[in-house]
């Protein structure tokens, strides 16, 4: 909460001040069939919720680059079951094997090892999603959040550049990018990444409405 405070003041004085990120007029493009997802796993959460549908709905999310969505609705699962994320691991461990060419499912592996601190191990599966489908930005974005968690700044730092590389019309990777120069106190980076931040939000508001 702190962080974010300090993010959202630092763009705050980056716009009194003048500062300007330049972008184009595109905004990031979701494929439609993960937008038909994340509305058919809304759907489904609505009418049953449980840790079930809220994993897939967070997951839907996650991949279609609304990550703040994402861990809103990761954070309601354990209202069903505090213990769920071994179940993942499991269930989708099995899947892995029996499906190995689907990226969506060491996707969903990954997150279950993370939930469970096993960070390298969900690194690992975020690297065969990228095998699978090498333009996976989310795939590097979720490497690049778990390096800062284990403290590797500046390699969270280059890896969250290479998704802005990838992808610079996407708030939650600017936001991503922000969050690692504040941890390296680069103030004037977290400006600049704070007011893309703001008006990414604003045109993906425009184009996507609330999905």
């Amino acid at each position: 909460m702190i962080q974010l405070r300090l993010l959202l003041f630092i763009g705050f004085v980056g716009v009194l001040m003048g500062f300007s990120v330049p972008l184009s007029a595109k905004v990031y493009q979701v494929a439609p069939e993960l937008l038909q997802e994340v509305k058919a796993n809304k759907a489904e959460f609505k009418i049953d919720p449980s840790a079930d549908t809220a994993f897939e709905l967070a997951m839907s999310y996650a991949y279609s680059g609304q990550i703040e969505k994402g861990w809103a609705t990761l954070k309601k699962i354990p209202d069903y079951d505090k213990e769920y994320s071994p179940k993942v691991v499991e269930k989708y461990g099995d899947w892995v094997k029996v499906s190995p060419r689907i990226w969506k499912y060491q996707f969903k592996l990954a997150f279950g090892y993370y939930f469970m601190d096993q960070k390298d191990k969900s690194i690992a599966c975020f690297r065969k999603v990228l095998d699978l489908d090498p333009k996976n930005v989310w795939a590097l974005a979720f490497i690049s959040l778990i390096k800062g968690d284990q403290g590797h700044i500046d390699e969270a730092v280059e890896l969250a550049k290479e998704c802005n590389r990838w992808e610079p019309n996407a708030a939650a990777l600017h936001f991503l990018l922000g969050a690692g120069y504040l941890k390296q106190g680069n103030y004037w980076g977290v400006a600049q990444e704070t007011v893309a931040v703001g008006r990414l939000k604003a045109q993906e508001a425009m184009v996507y409405g609330d999905y």
